[in-house]
C-alpha cells in the first residue's frame, strides 16, 4: 500500500469526502504544477475508492438490518 492510501485509510467517510471535494476544486483551478497535480489526483482517486467502499459497507449493513427486521419478506433493493 502506498503512502497516499496509508494516510487516508483512517479517515471517516465525511472527512474523506470533504478532502476529495477540496482536491477536485484545486485541480479544477488548474494552477498546480504537473507533479503536484498528479500527486493530488492520485490521492483523490484513493479517497474516491475509500468513500465508495465505505458507502458499500453502509448499504450492506442497512440491507442486513432491514432483512433482520422483516423476516420472511423478500427485501426490495434499497439502493440502485
Amino acid at each position: 500500500m502506498d503512502e497516499a492510501r496509508e494516510s487516508i485509510e483512517h479517515l471517516e467517510f465525511e472527512a474523506a469526502l470533504t478532502r476529495l471535494e477540496e482536491i477536485v476544486a484545486e485541480l479544477e483551478v488548474g494552477e498546480l504544477a504537473l507533479e503536484e497535480a498528479l500527486a493530488k489526483f492520485k490521492t483523490g482517486m484513493a479517497l474516491k475508492e475509500l468513500c465508495e467502499r465505505k458507502l458499500t459497507e453502509a448499504e450492506t449493513q442497512i440491507e442486513e438490518y432491514v432483512t433482520e427486521e422483516e423476516p420472511g419478506q423478500e427485501a426490495e433493493p434499497l439502493f440502485e
